[in-house]
């Protein structure tokens, strides 16, 4: 492989996870809006985040086989599944419109979390998956304050996330092909009929994403209806959402220099943490931005980090450990968005928030088991 095909592959690989973090950044601003737009309670549109996990859910059992199709045709069809999504989530006038768009996007972007992994390959993975997910939050980072101003411009600020919808067609012409051999250049003994059992640390692993997942998307989906709670308005609440977005960009675009050099899971684990308990408590608007920029930051290497440690498993070819991780944030995807929204018909939404801290605090836990047996 050559530094300009790695080079390439790179682009698109950064090209596709702008698009997840796009859609998945717009996901809390566009639950809001959908709900003032619609005039339903908030709970009704819970379904928006779950939705996106049906789609990791149906790319972690059917992955092998669509990888079998090679990266290129993959985020092609993903392409054109999420424009449809976008679109339906952007003009949908029913509940049923707007969770049909969230189940269309999450299809379409489980096609190119799947893709990623192929198009990166094994050479430097850590390093170069957090990169890649790097430039999703800063997609994430800008999609919420793009459906602010369009909430301010336009009839509704969903209409502000149909922007992907008009580059992916780019996306989806692009040939750049993935690393051939995809999951064949480990060493000959994964071959061997143990390789399709999944022993305890690959277990521990993928129950680590499904955790670090599970508190990230508690931000992404509710962060927006926290600050709303606060007191601060509908279209003002989608722009400043994107606080968590900015920590997460700014975590992992610094945070592949220092892997390796600190323990990732379990600090990043504690600042998150931390931050998620200042957010349950009765505080100011600004206290709340800080403090999910804070857990932004904190959570921001946990995902990629977790992710290459799982595909570095020698136990098990390498486009199953893909599917298990689309499966792994497919579950975190489908359970939390949804749990929260049953936990706000009865509480305060901020105090759901506390799931955070025992999610991250089980990923540790799973994390270092993982470590000492090694």
């Amino acid at each position: 492989m050559t530094t300009l095909q790695r080079m390439a592959r790179d682009r698109h690989a950064f090209a596709i996870q702008a698009a997840i973090g796009w859609c998945i950044g717009g996901l809390g601003p566009v639950l809001v809006l959908g709900a003032r737009d619609l005039d339903v309670p908030r709970y009704q549109l819970a379904w928006l985040g779950s939705a996106f996990g049906f789609g990791l859910l149906g790319a972690g059992v059917l992955g092998r086989r669509i990888l079998g199709y090679g990266a290129e045709p993959v985020t092609r069809v993903g392409a054109v599944v999420v424009t449809a999504g976008v679109l339906l989530l952007g003009f949908g006038t029913t509940v049923p419109l707007l969770v049909a768009g969230g189940l269309l996007q999450g299809i379409g972007c489980s096609a190119f979390l799947i893709a990623t992994p192929a198009l990166i390959g094994i050479d430097d993975r850590a390093r170069r998956l957090a990169m890649a997910v790097g430039v999703s939050s800063i997609a994430g980072l800008i999609a919420p304050a793009v459906i602010a101003v369009a909430d301010q411009l336009l009839t509704s600020g969903r209409i502000g996330l149909i922007v992907p919808a008009f580059w992916l067609v780019v996306v989806a012409a692009r040939r750049v092909r993935a690393p051939e051999g995809l999951g064949i250049d480990r060493p000959a003994a994964v071959a061997s009929p143990k390789s399709e059992t999944m022993n305890v640390d690959t277990w521990r692993c993928w129950a680590v994403i499904v955790l670090v997942v599970s508190a990230e998307f508690c931000f992404w989906t509710w962060g927006a209806a926290r600050l709303v709670d606060s007191g601060v308005e509908v279209d003002t609440a989608s722009g400043l959402a994107a606080s968590f977005a900015i920590g997460m960009a700014v975590g992992r675009l610094i945070g592949p220099r220092s892997l390796g050099k600190l323990g990732p899971v379990s600090l990043g684990a504690l600042v998150c943490g931390i931050s998620a308990l200042v957010v349950t408590v009765d505080v100011s608007a600004p206290l709340l931005v800080v403090a999910m920029a804070l857990a932004g930051l904190g959570i921001a290497v946990l995902y990629p980090v977790s992710l290459a440690r799982l595909l570095d498993d020698p136990a098990l070819p390498e486009p199953r450990l893909i599917a298990l991780a689309a499966f792994a944030s497919g579950i975190a995807i489908t359970v939390t968005p949804t749990l929260l929204g049953l936990l706000d018909r009865v509480v305060e939404i901020r105090y759901t928030f506390v799931l955070v801290p025992v999610f991250l605090g089980g990923a540790v836990a799973l994390d270092r088991r993982s470590a000492a047996s090694n």
